[in-house]
């Protein structure tokens, strides 16, 4: 019987170690987009930059007509996201500014951050209505898109929200062919 509770203490031991390096801790990091400190690069509809982002995941940042383009990653200006932007004319600076924030979602492999989202503040606005809409996008080295939008004037828990999407949605499920609205809606042009 000693025998047996040995092996099932050596086995239980085994499962929790297992258990404790597949397990990931979720992390988030911020980086300021400052078009100042950026380099001017090769854009579709307009001017474009790249940016410092997280290291290893550079941020594209285009200018079109109606909207700004953001992606990132090593071919950011070649990703999916980088021709995507919301109907409505859009920024993602501030009223007056050239700098924005990008939150990344993250985990540690290796000693080293391996991001799986990105979560962006864009500024809306339609004929009559000012708002703001939180885009959540994919990350891999493979691919870059926008997975969810959530009106961050709707929502009083919206960047909450956004942190779940980016957490469930963005991190396990590939590109939608449509990015999703998520949670209240109505307050912000999108």
């Amino acid at each position: 019987m000693t025998a047996y509770r040995v092996l099932l203490a050596a086995l239980a031991s085994l499962l929790w170690c297992s258990a404790a390096v597949a397990i990931q801790q979720i992390k988030s990091l911020y980086t300021a987009v400052d078009l100042a400190k950026c380099h001017s690069a090769e854009g579709r509809e307009g001017p474009a930059w790249s940016c410092d982002g997280l290291a290893g995941f550079p941020v594209y940042v285009a200018s079109g007509p109606d909207g700004v383009y953001l992606s990132v990653g090593a071919n950011a200006d070649k990703q999916r996201a980088a021709g995507q932007t919301l109907k409505s004319t859009n920024t993602v600076f501030e009223p007056g500014g050239m700098r924005t924030t990008i939150e990344w979602r993250f985990v540690v492999r290796d000693g080293r951050p391996v991001p799986y989202a990105t979560i962006v503040r864009y500024f809306t606005h339609d004929a009559t209505t000012q708002g703001q809409v939180l885009v959540v996008m994919r990350v891999t080295e493979q691919e870059v898109c926008h997975v969810a939008y959530v009106d961050a004037l709707a929502n009083l828990d919206a960047m909450v929200l956004a942190r779940k999407l980016a957490d469930t949605d963005a991190r396990a499920k590939p590109c939608p062919d449509v990015p999703a609205v998520q949670g209240a809606r109505g307050r912000s042009p999108m």
